[in-house]
Order: structure tokens, then sequence, then C-alpha cells
């Protein structure tokens, strides 16, 4: 086994101890499990919240968009994440803590209806799925280069290893993780970075990149994929809004000010790390590379010292473990309590709700693996998946808090058309006119909730004040909330 297989191989079993050891934090309280009994303090927050700019999607993808497309390509990954956090923590942190929720799905039903719950709830198991199935897809890739020993097969030992901590010790355990994992990447690639530069000089490995990859015509031209840049930008910017695993770590913070300031110290990481990792796949015209999604490892493998290469592929696999540990959990979660608590007849406690989380992860994670197998593409499965809860969940999540009119009928009407037309313009949009079929749905969704709040004021009174309880743990667990 070479030393990069030994680290990764001492990384994952570092990582499982770790979390199965955070099964003590739990105590039988399903609060804990879900949100970590709402104590993350503020560095926790902030650097856990990084992941999903570092994972496979975000990091293999930033670097191959850059060298494949241009700069913008590549870059709108950590700009768009980092709007996003910036976003959140000015507009949705403090409210969304303030409201004691256990998911991101229970705003939809304390300030909508449960119809619209269960809507938004299935709109971001799908494009959830797909989050994970990216990352999982890059580790099984990853890991197949390194070991050799197949695509699925890694695949499905990652995707164990991830679940097997996951579900031990629910939110704690994926925090926990986290911070170690996040910081590992962090490291790497601004070594690597620095490396590349002090060795060759940034002028001269910009002087073999044309010039259309570095000026602004990735932004004004849509001959050179304007439209998809700016598509990408919005998708995340304003998708990762409504991002679950985001969201949790917001919920789970010990304050409305921690989880503000969390999301801007993420913000500011995001485009500290993300934008020279842009760089990074720009540099690969000075290297002469092929274009291929692992270019980064690429780099990390063959152009870089030993000990700088493999702590940059150790911070990949790392990030993305992260993503998707904290993903299939909050996923899992939103099945439970969103999809399967709502619709029985009794009243649940801890056990039962701490039970049933740890067996429906179980599926979702077989899911994931399912569609990572058929859909081997990290990178472009990042902004799919985002896509999707844009088309509908965003805009009755921003009016929900910031227009009063705002009713059930407009949420549901929203939620349907937004998704379907998502889906629509997915198989009929004709070729040409990329970047569309992200733009397009959230307007058109914006629109109908709109015209159907305004035109249902009369028969459905919208129900504002109901972002002002903040509803016990007991309430919450037994579904009353």
């Amino acid at each position: 086994m070479s030393g990069i297989g030994l680290a990764i191989v001492l990384f994952i079993a570092a990582t499982m101890a770790i979390g199965l050891y955070t099964y003590t934090k739990i105590q039988g309280q399903a609060t804990n499990y879900y949100v970590a009994g709402n104590a993350m303090p503020v560095w926790v927050v902030g650097i856990t919240l990084c992941a999903q700019a570092f994972d496979a999607n975000g990091s293999m993808g930033n670097a191959s968009l850059s060298y494949e497309s241009s700069f913008w390509a590549g870059a709108s990954i950590p700009l768009g994440l980092a709007a996003s956090l910036f976003l959140t923590g000015y507009f949705f942190a403090g409210p969304i803590h303030r409201m004691h929720l256990m998911t991101l799905a229970d705003f939809y039903r304390r300030r909508y209806s449960q119809g619209a719950e269960t809507l938004a709830a299935i709109s971001m198991l799908v494009g959830n799925v797909i989050l994970v199935a990216g990352n999982l897809a890059g580790l099984g890739l990853l890991l197949d280069m390194v070991f050799g020993a197949g695509y699925l097969p890694m695949l499905i030992v990652i995707a164990v290893c991830i679940l097997t901590y996951a579900v031990t010790g629910g939110l704690y355990a994926t925090i926990t993780t986290s911070v170690a994992q996040v910081a590992i990447f962090i490291i790497g690639s601004l070594l690597a970075f620095l490396w590349i530069v002090g060795d060759h000089g940034f002028s001269t490995l910009m002087a073999r990149v044309p010039e259309s990859f570095v000026d602004f015509s990735g932004l004004l031209r849509s001959d050179n994929g304007a439209m998809i840049n700016w598509a990408a930008l919005l998708s995340l910017a304003l998708g990762d809004i409504v991002a679950i695993d985001f969201m949790q770590r917001v919920i789970s913070s010990d304050s409305a000010t921690t989880a503000r300031r969390g999301c801007y110290m993420a913000a500011w990481i995001t485009l500290l790390v993300g934008i020279p990792v842009s760089f990074m796949g720009l540099f690969a015209f000075y290297f002469e590379k092929e274009a291929s999604r692992f270019l980064l490892v690429d780099i990390a493998l063959n152009d870089l010292p030993g000990l700088v290469g493999g702590l940059l592929l150790l911070g990949v696999i790392a990030a993305s473990m992260s993503t998707a540990a904290g993903v299939v959990l909050d996923l899992a979660n939103v099945i439970t309590r969103n999809l399967v608590q709502r619709y029985t007849t009794s009243t649940w406690d801890d056990g039962t709700m701490l039970t049933f989380s740890r067996l429906i992860a179980v599926p979702t994670m077989a899911a994931s693996v399912a569609f990572a197998y058929v859909r081997p593409e990290p990178g472009v499965l990042l902004i799919l998946s985002f896509d999707i809860v844009l088309a509908g969940c965003f805009v009755p999540l921003a009016l929900g808090f910031f227009w009063k009119r705002s009713n059930t009928p407009a949420a549901i009407a929203s939620l349907v058309v937004g998704a379907l037309l998502r889906v629509s313009l997915y198989f009929f949009l004709p070729d040409g006119y990329d970047g569309l079929d992200t733009l397009i749905p959230p307007l058109v969704s914006l629109v109908v909730f709109v015209a159907v709040a305004t035109a249902t004021q009369g028969r459905s009174t919208p129900k504002h004040d109901a972002l002002d309880y903040a509803p016990t743990d007991e309430e919450l667990v037994s579904g009353a909330y």
C-alpha cells in the first residue's frame, strides 16, 4: 500500500472512531441527534459551513470547470456559495434560529401548512440525494485511483463508513468530524497553491492561460458561457439558502448571533480557499494537462511534493465525507420528521424518533449510492441539486419571512409550478439555451406566488405570527410543531 493509501485508511478509521464516540453525546434525546442540543459555538459553525465549497463537487468541479471553460465557470462555485452564506447570515440565520426548528422543512408547516411542508420535503429529498451522490461519486472515483479496487466497491465501502458514524452520533458526529475534515482541506489547498506559485511564479503560470479564460467575457458574452456561469452563481447563491445541511448548522448554533457570525466566517473562508482552487485549474495550462474531472487530483499526484499533494488529496476526501455525512443524516431526518411522523396518528417520543431516523438513513444512502453509480459527475451534480430546491423552495421561504401577505395557496402553487417547470426545462429546453433552465423557474415561481397570494387573501389568512413562537423540545419531538 502506498503512503497516500495508508494515510487515507488511517484518516477514515480515525474519523469513524471520533464519530462513534459522539454516540455518548446523544443521551437518548432526539434534539441532540437532530440539532446537537443547539449548542454549537461560532468557530465550529463557521468551519463546518464551508464543507460544500471544498468537497468533491466543489473542489474538483471548481478546478476542472476553470480549465475546461474559464475562470468564471470554476469560480462560480466558491463565489456562489460565499454569496449564499452572506445572504443567509444577513437575512435568514437569525429568524430561522429563533423559530427553534428541528429541520428546515418544519418552517413550511409552521408558516403555511402540512401540505406545503410535504412538497418542500419531497423537493429537498430529490435535490439532496443528488448532492450526496455527487460527493460519493467523487469519493468512489478517487479511492479507485488510489487503491485500484474498482469504482463500485470503493463507492460502497466509503458509503458504509460514512453512514456508520453519521447515524451513531447524529449531528454531533457530523459536526465534530467535519471540523477536522474541512481544516485538512483548507491547509492542504492553500499549501498547494502557495507551493506552485512560489516554485513557478504566478505570472509565468498565468502566461499560458488564454485571455478569454480570465477576462470578463465569461460573465458578459453568451458565446463564452456567460449565461451558464450566471445561472450557476444564482443557483448556488439562492438555492443553497434552502440547503438542509447549511440550515441544520444554523439551527444547531448556540444563539442567533452565533448563527449569523458563523455564516459570515464561512463566507470569507470559502472565498479565501475556493478562489485559489480556481486558479489551480488555470495552472493546468502551464502543466499541459488533459481535461478531466480529476484535474485537481492529477496536479496533487504529479506536480506537487508528496506531502503537499497527499495533504491536498486527503483534504478533498475529508471535505467530501463531511458533506456526504451531513446531508445524508439531515435528509434522513427530514424524511422521518416531515414525511413520516406528520402522517402518523400516534404521539412520538425520543426513542421512536431516534430509531426511525437511524433506520431510514440506510435506504437514503442506498439511493444516493445508486445515483452515484449511474451518474458519476462531481461538480455538475452540485449545481443541479441546488437548481431543484431553488426552483420551488426558495420563494416560499424568503417571502414567508419578509412578506406578511404570504399564505398557504401561494406557497403550494409556487412549490409545484417551480419544480414542474424545472423538470420540464431539463427535458425540453432547446440546445444553445443552457442556463435558462436555472434562471426561469424561480422567476416564474415568484410571479405565481405573488399572484396567488394576492388573489386568495380573503380565503386563506396568512400566518405571519407563526414566526414568533419558539416551541419547547417536548413539543417538537411529539410532532405538535
